[in-house]
């Protein structure tokens, strides 16, 4: 039966667009990356620094502010630095302290670059609003410049591209038997229609969860590589993602969900996948078949939010929810401000979705009868 297994994965691994894939994908990353830090700008005091040194000088000063978010650090990052600036020699002009609380806490966003000299903290409302809520000290204050780009990094770019890999990895599992006419030779061997079936699936899901975690491992290492452990501790509030619905207290609580959320995506995903192999008729229509029913709940979030007089109808909502559940949406969940409890759903119906989905293939390609 390890035979069985081993081969398979062998063949899973096989597909040069997905070796392609997986060795571009981290390869750019990495790039992208080191590229950042090599023009990486900073000023400090009027001077400026570059590279590397101006990553760590940042990240030097952040420490020096590191602790609760109140409103006298506020003021106190402002009467050191000013606001974030732009200029048309040095693009933005500041560091990452009053870059923060310049994108934060002022009306920046509406007035833009262009009239900066007129931009001003939030007052009344807006501050009451915007503001006050992350200065009640709950707020754990550091350097966190690097996650906030990881947390795009990993939880779109990674995650979807890996998907996108895994179904064409996964995508001949079965189908490419039929079109081989291998199925009935497989079939009839003694342990064929029981555990070489069980093989080929349980080769697709190490394959998929391996490949996961390596690539996970490897991104996270090239940013601790560059960024260190700094502000690993701070609060997840500080990277950016929606202060309502649930998300973990800290920058690494958040990086460990997101995992598990693209985790769950990767599972159902293979599941699908197999039960779209099991049912087609080749390897290429698999692979399309595969890819429309994973974008689908784009489409369908799209013209939902096109939809404003229907999105009170309680079936439109539900069928929302369900394409939340599903692989493209299911990995993204932490952008989406869901209350804990709507993700539980979320992940309830995904499990549900694809051990159904599962099962299916697994009884479609064990009693398959022929052409």
């Amino acid at each position: 039966m390890y035979r069985i297994w081993k081969e398979e994965m062998r063949k899973i691994a096989s597909g040069k667009i997905v070796w392609l894939g997986l060795i571009l994908l981290p390869a750019l990353l990495y790039l992208r990356l080191m590229s950042q830090v090599s023009t990486y700008r900073v000023t400090i005091d009027g001077e400026c620094f570059e590279g590397k040194e101006a990553l760590m000088m940042d990240q030097k000063l952040a420490k020096e502010y590191a602790g609760p978010l109140t409103e006298e650090k506020v003021r106190q990052i402002y009467r050191d630095f000013g606001f974030c600036y732009w200029s048309q020699e040095d693009g933005a002009v500041g560091n990452f302290c009053n870059k923060f609380i310049t994108e934060e806490m002022t009306d920046f966003n509406e007035k833009g670059w262009e009239n900066q000299d007129a931009i001003s903290f939030y007052s009344g409302e807006d501050w009451e609003n915007y503001v006050a809520p992350m200065l009640t000290g709950d707020i754990w204050f550091d350097y966190v410049d690097g996650w906030r780009d990881l947390r795009e990094i990993y939880g779109i770019i990674v995650i979807i591209g890996l998907l996108l890999i895994f179904m064409v990895a996964v995508a001949p599992v079965f189908a490419e038997e039929y079109t081989l006419r291998t199925t009935d030779l497989v079939l009839t061997t003694k342990e064929g229609k029981k555990g070489a079936v069980r093989m080929k699936i349980a080769a697709a899901f190490s394959f998929t969860v391996l490949v996961y975690c390596v690539i996970t491992l490897f991104v996270w290492g090239i940013y601790l590589e560059v960024y260190g452990l700094q502000g690993l501790d701070a609060s997840a509030r500080l990277l950016g993602v929606p202060s309502m619905g649930y998300c973990p207290g800290t920058v690494s609580g958040f990086f460990i969900y997101q995992f598990f959320l693209g985790l769950a995506g990767v599972l159902l995903l293979t599941a699908i996948t197999l039960a779209v192999s099991a049912v087609s008729r080749s390897s290429f229509a698999a692979v399309v078949i595969s890819l429309v029913l994973f974008f689908v709940p784009y489409a369908w979030i799209t013209a939902f939010r096109l939809m404003m007089p229907m999105q009170g109808i309680q079936i439109t909502w539900t069928i929302s929810h369900f394409m939340m559940s599903m692989p493209y949406y299911l990995a993204l969940n932490w952008g989406f401000a869901f209350a804990g409890k709507q993700i539980l759903m979320h992940m309830a119906t995904a499990a549900v979705v694809g051990t159904a989905a599962g099962m299916a293939g697994y009884y479609k390609y064990r009693n398959y009868q022929g052409r």
